[in-house]
């Protein structure tokens, strides 16, 4: 019941979250830099396990990955949106108190992390892929739920088939039962007759034995 609330939920809020989803800016650590400009987005309901899956086959993408401690960072990634310069992108996940996960990434520009107000052109393309990121991630996650919950209610389907299936069984085997019975007390009944005709046919052959008998004794 729980997760068929949180189904409906989903479903119905399932078209709010790109407006939701958000990249916001503020300061944060790394373990290669403190206190440097990131960027983070919100991802709503997929655990964060889930979420970390995403975020190490995100940083493959970049280029060369590498993880540490949950951190997951890509050296000199090439992106023709970004220019020639390659740069170093670093991110990790963490779970709120509301079970909302924030991603945190920094892009390590060379001598300056990416921020909107010193490089406006480029923030808007990672904006624009941490964005779509952020709400694939949610879509997939959603479809997984469903995709589980549908095999459930195949189970589920498949479970009460056999039900019905084994209730008609039954109730031809009880049919079968009945017609039964009923052929039983048929003979029964045609039992107690052919018994009532052999007691007599029974008493007349003993009168005939002995009579037999006594017509022999006073033969001897």
């Amino acid at each position: 019941m729980k997760t068929l609330c949180l189904i409906l939920s989903l479903f119905i809020s399932i078209t709010l979250v790109a407006q939701t989803i958000k990249v916001k800016e503020k300061n944060a650590d790394f373990s290669v830099a403190q206190n440097v400009n990131t960027l983070n987005v919100d991802i709503p309901y997929a655990p964060q396990d889930y979420v970390d899956g995403k975020l190490k086959k995100f940083f493959k993408g970049l280029g060369k990955h590498k993880e540490s401690k949950n951190e997951h960072s890509a050296l000199m990634v090439e992106l023709k949106e970004m220019g020639k310069i390659p740069f170093n992108a670093y991110g990790y996940a963490l779970s709120s108190n509301n079970d909302i996960v924030t991603v945190t990434f920094g892009f390590d520009l060379g001598g300056a992390y990416l921020n909107s107000k010193d490089h406006p052109e480029k923030f808007k393309v990672i904006e624009t892929m941490l964005e779509d990121f952020a709400s694939s991630t949610v879509n997939n996650w959603v479809e997984g739920v469903v995709r589980d919950e549908k095999k459930v209610l195949n189970d589920l389907e498949k479970q009460q088939k056999d039900l019905e299936k084994r209730k008609e069984q039954l109730e031809k085997e009880i049919k079968d039962f009945e017609k039964k019975i009923e052929n039983n007390k048929a003979e029964i009944k045609d039992n107690l007759d052919e018994q009532s005709i052999k007691k007599g046919e029974i008493e007349t052959q003993k009168k005939t034995v002995s009579l037999v008998e006594k017509q022999l004794k006073e033969l001897r």
